[in-house]
């Protein structure tokens, strides 16, 4: 069946769901950033379909998959049983619903849905997926008020490369590193895990889908690669990033080969923010918040078949065709 309007949508079912799908709408805008997507896995039986993700993005090649979960962070006083069962729900368990629906869309790509009943088909066309490049994100609640007594500073979980799979569970046999996260599955696409305190910052500063899937490729690439990288928190990495300039003109983690181990600090941010280039950045920002207002007006009318004098009805052209 072909596409056509209205697209019905969830706005997210929890407070941080909604949330997010509003981060999501401004930075990626609401065409191409749909929350609670659904699959008809088990649907002929009468029951609903099951949920693939909280929040899936489709811009030209690149796929992003958002998790959003929000666990309590315990609170016994011994803080590496509280990370590790904090850590278990809010990220491990939401990293495999990224992977698992990463598995889905590649192998049932038409077999995406808006809604539980899986009667309104997912309206945007998804890239070749031999080329298709997936962005895997973890939105973590609740451990920035720990983080914030343990550790001080903003409240953002460190990032620790060298860290990798089981070794972020503390144990006897091993420590670990309680509020530090690396690299979830190395054997599997990265998973980056974001925040209360880092959420909002890397959206806001991230604020066209070119500029966070650009971060979020080197910063993969910078985590995994030869040398060992520490940093205080997500927005700390973000300065440490935006700080440079490549040799194509690109904003990027430019580190000597000779290093061994990079630890930035707190306080990357801080001074980041409080630059003049930045200030003039921000500034030279404006007019693109115009044409973004502009695409949001087109779009909106585009998802409730409300254009008027349109070539076809809904979002894809007469000969693209999606089958339920």
């Amino acid at each position: 069946m072909s596409i056509i309007g209205p697209i019905k949508r969830t706005e997210g079912v929890t407070t941080t769901e909604r949330y997010l799908n509003k981060l999501c709408n401004r930075t990626f805008l609401s065409l191409w950033s749909h929350p609670g997507i659904y699959r008809n896995q088990g649907h002929g039986n009468g029951g609903d379909g099951k949920e693939v993700c909280d929040l899936l993005v489709v811009f030209e090649q690149h796929i992003i998959i958002l998790s959003d979960k929000n666990c309590h962070f315990p609170d016994s006083g011994d803080l590496a049983t509280d990370w590790n069962r904090w850590f278990k729900r809010a990220i491990q368990e939401s990293a495999k619903q990224t992977w698992g629906a990463e598995r889905w869309i590649t192998t049932f790509p038409e077999r995406l849905f808006l809604d539980r009943s899986c009667s309104q088909p997912f309206p945007i066309q998804l890239p070749d997926l031999k080329s298709a490049k997936f962005h895997l994100v973890v939105v973590a609640h609740d451990s920035s008020t720990r983080c914030q007594r343990e550790l001080g500073g903003s409240g953002s979980l460190m990032i620790h490369s060298d860290i990798k799979g089981q070794a972020h569970f503390s144990s006897s046999q091993n420590p670990g590193t309680p509020l530090a996260v690396g690299d979830i599955n190395p054997d599997k696409t990265f998973v980056h895990v974001f925040d209360d305190t880092t959420l909002d910052i890397i959206m806001e500063t991230l604020d066209t889908i070119y500029d966070f899937v650009t971060y979020l490729d080197k910063k993969e690439k910078f985590l995994r690669g030869d040398s060992v990288v520490i940093a205080a928190g997500e927005e700390d990495l973000l300065a440490f990033y935006l700080k440079d300039i490549d040799d194509n003109g690109e904003h990027d983690f430019i580190v000597s080969a000779d290093y061994n181990a990079i630890y930035i600090d707190e306080g990357h941010w801080i001074d980041f923010c409080a630059r003049p280039e930045r200030q003039t950045q921000l500034s030279a920002n404006d007019i693109s918040y115009a044409w973004d207002r502009l695409i949001e007006t087109f779009s909106k009318h585009a998802l409730d078949g409300t254009h008027y004098y349109t070539s076809h009805p809904g979002i894809l052209p007469p000969n693209v065709k999606t089958t339920k």
